[in-house]
């Protein structure tokens, strides 16, 4: 079975974060200062809401089955929704609003925006239509209104000027066929009371013109009968106008819904609806001709007749449905059923009135012309006689079908009711101070660690030791690095100062020298001791320093390496083979002529080139003057001699060599020592250089022993595994806090004592 590292991946997630803690940290910080700045120089916005309750319900949801009235209830509410935000109530609103009160503190109602652009009065109606939002909760008939604006109190009075138009609105359309009536007696019955002024007028001055107080008996009788038929006559020429006018608002609004509604409507016939139209018609004149003959029994035939009328109307009406509903051509599930109900019996209605009309006309003709029989004198005053009853009459039965009209306009309900009203809320909901924050502060972290982990994706250098395992290289050994500025202020918070003596032993390249118990002297002789048993059958005398490119510390490791096999006993050579830019003289103080080309080209011996340190067991060979042709010398065949004759003479042999990635020297070199060791510079060194390098050396039959790791910023580690050296790495210049607290017990019990006091030892 095999097992994942998941631990070490998470912990390289861990170590990447935490070498990235300050970007982190700094983005952190940016982004809270930056969502806290904006958070506070953002505009508070307030919601305040307001419930409509809709009272009215299709008729179809009543009649229907279990099925569509669910469907219809849905469809009706979410028409509703779209009323409440529709730009008539918006614009209907923001007209109430110029003349309100509290018109100057409404941020709605400025003039100019804070660019000093003019806004305008379709500007403002977009930006209520913005601010405002409806939503239905399930399984309800309430609506609820919410209206954001900048202030508590101009979002509670946007909410209420709102749902107080919608009711104003749902009202008007209520009372809509109504008041249509209503208006149209209104005007007839401005002028019925004018021409009922003018007839008294006219009759009185034609009395008193010919002397003449009353009509006899006979003439009285015929005005009287033709000013009641002809008040009949008006007064149903009066409901046939009444009823056109609520037929044409129906109308109206069934053509919102459905164009060719109203066209289908008009269009409905058939055999049975035309024989129904004629009994009406029938019994319409019947009607006529009693009332004009009245007689024993007249009123009882009269109710009799005007019930069958009634009877008959309603089943024009329902034929009319039946086969609007079976041919398809109206489809009242997705119209109003009540409109569509009070549209069919307006439409029977006019025909019954047009049919009792017409037969009144006939009546009207038969009475006149007996009226026109009388003598010129009589006729001319039974006429105004009998204009003056008909306006009379005329005037009474208007008056009456206005006051019914006016009274049935204020009993129309507008079908809804606002259950609660907006109140100012106490909080606003944007902007969420603390929710801001808190979100800055987690996209901050999440920021930084982004950063973080992008950089490191972007950075091809190598920085932990785990990393040259996964490249499937063998890591001899860590150097971590000295920071002096780091020691000079961990000191000086302990009162002490760093000595020019201690700064020339830290800035000194040959720390193991100077410093031997210093950790980086530890880790070097850590490195020594991996060398030693990376293949202990096989023990290798002599070995190559290099690197993948300048500057990453090779010649460093090379001289303190040397030193720490020196200190072990061991006879130590160290040659500059680096015949380019050659740099262990400068290590040692020593000069650079007279070294190893010297012996390549055989000027001078063996022992004439050695120089001796000052480190006991330990001898120098410098590069000597720089040749023209560095490769083909350390190829040639008394390079493989002087390597023999050192192997000879010492235990270890270690050649500083160039880069190989930059040179070849390094790689001829590697065909002559037994064992290679590559110098990476954490944080600097590229895989992909290092993998150069590799299979350079690789390519002339070599092999690499192992990689050393130097420059490691301990500091910039996340781990136990570093712990060790971040801790002591300061040991070794000025101790621990525990032993200077010790230390300082021991001289202060020691002058107590002196002088006989211990009362503060401890």
């Amino acid at each position: 079975m095999e097992f994942k590292d998941t631990g070490g991946r998470f912990g390289e997630y861990f170590r990447v974060l935490f070498r990235g803690r300050w970007i982190i940290v700094g983005c952190f910080f940016a982004v809270v200062a930056a969502t806290t700045y904006l958070t506070y120089r953002m505009k508070p916005v307030y919601v305040s809401s307001a419930s409509v309750l809709i009272l009215d319900l299709d008729q179809i949801d009543q009649t229907m089955g279990n099925s569509k009235p669910m469907l219809i209830r849905k469809s009706r509410n979410l028409n509703e929704i779209e009323i409440l935000r529709s730009r008539r109530i918006s614009e209907e609103v923001l007209r109430s609003l110029a003349e309100s009160p509290y018109r100057s503190e409404l941020e709605i109602m400025r003039e100019t925006d804070t660019q000093g652009n003019t806004i305008t009065f379709d500007d403002r109606v977009l930006i209520l239509r913005s601010q405002t939002s409806v939503d239905n909760p399930k399984d309800t008939d309430i609506l609820r209104v919410s209206v954001s604006a900048p202030s508590a109190f101009e979002s509670a009075f946007l909410a209420n000027s709102i749902a107080e138009e919608y009711y104003r609105y749902r009202l008007r359309s209520a009372r809509g066929e109504v008041s249509e009536v209503r208006q149209f007696l209104e005007q007839q019955l401005e002028v019925v009371r004018d021409q009922l002024s003018q007839s008294e007028d006219l009759e009185r001055a034609y009395k008193e013109s010919r002397g003449v107080s009353s009509l006899d008996d006979e003439a009285s009788q015929m005005v009287t009968q033709s000013a009641q038929m002809h008040a009949l006559y008006n007064q149903t020429e009066t409901d046939l106008n009444a009823e056109l006018r609520r037929m044409d608002f129906l109308k109206r609004e069934l053509e919102t819904t459905r164009g060719s509604l109203v066209e289908d409507v008009s269009n409905i016939t058939s055999p049975i609806i035309e024989t129904l139209q004629r009994e009406i018609a029938d019994k319409q004149a019947r009607l006529a001709a009693l009332t004009s003959n009245p007689g024993p029994g007249t009123e009882v035939t009269v109710n009799a007749l005007e019930n069958e009328v009634e009877s008959i109307k309603g089943k024009l009406v329902e034929e009319v449905r039946k086969i609007a509903s079976a041919g398809g051509s109206i489809e009242p599930l997705k119209t109003s059923q009540e409109l569509y109900d009070n549209l069919l019996k307006s439409q029977v209605e006019v025909k019954a009135l047009t049919a009792k009309a017409e037969a009144l006309r006939e009546v009207l003709a038969n009475i006149d012309y007996d009226l026109d029989q009388l003598p010129e004198k009589t006729l001319v005053l039974a006429r105004l006689t009998r204009d003056r009853k008909l306006n009379e009459e005329l005037y009474v039965l208007l008056n009456e079908k206005y006051e019914e009209a006016r009274i049935s306009e204020a009993a129309k309900s507008a079908g809804v009711e606002i259950v609660d009203s907006a109140k100012p809320p106490e909080f606003p909901v944007k902007p969420r101070k603390k929710l801001n924050i808190l979100f800055g502060m987690l996209l901050g972290l999440a920021l930084g660690a982004g950063i973080t982990m992008l950089i490191d994706l972007l950075d091809d250098s190598l920085k932990t030791p785990e990393e040259l395992e996964r490249l499937g290289l063998t890591p001899l050994g860590t150097i971590p690095v000295v920071n002096i500025e780091e020691i000079r202020k961990r000191l000086k918070r302990r009162g002490r100062e760093l000595t020019p003596a201690d700064e020339a032993r830290i800035e000194s390249k040959m720390i193991t020298r100077f410093s031997p118990k210093s950790p980086i002297s530890e880790a070097y002789r850590s490195l020594r001791t991996n060398i030693q048993f990376a293949d202990i059958d096989n023990p290798k005398r002599v070995i190559l320093m290099s690197s993948s490119a300048t500057k990453e510390g090779k010649s460093t490791t090379c001289v303190n390496l040397a030193i720490t096999f020196a200190q072990m006993g061991s006879r130590v050579l160290l040659v500059d083979s680096d015949l380019r830019r050659p740099t262990l003289h400068n290590f040692f103080g020593v000069d650079k002529m007279y070294g190893l080309t010297n012996v390549l080209i055989g000027s001078l011996g063996f022992n004439e080139v050695v120089k001796r340190t000052e480190v006991e067991n330990l001898d120098l060979i410098t590069a000597g003057d720089i040749p023209p042709n560095p490769a083909e010398m350390v190829a040639s065949e008394r390079m493989k001699h002087f390597l023999e004759e050192a192997r000879q003479r010492y235990d270890v042999v270690l050649l500083d060599s160039p880069p190989v990635v930059a040179v070849t020297d390094a790689a001829i070199l590697t065909t002559r020592a037994d064992a290679t060791i590559l110098v990476v510079s954490s944080g600097m060194t590229g895989r992909n250089e290092l993998k150069r390098a590799i299979n350079l050396v690789n390519s002339v039959g070599s092999k690499v022993l192992g990689v050393v790791m130097n420059g490691l910023d301990i500091k910039k580690m996340y781990g136990s595994y570093y712990y060790y050296f971040h801790y002591y790495q300061y040991y070794y210049y000025y101790g621990s806090e525990k032993n200077d607290r010790k230390r300082k017990t021991k001289r202060k019990s020691s002058r107590h004592r002196e002088t006989g006091d211990v009362s503060d030892v401890t």
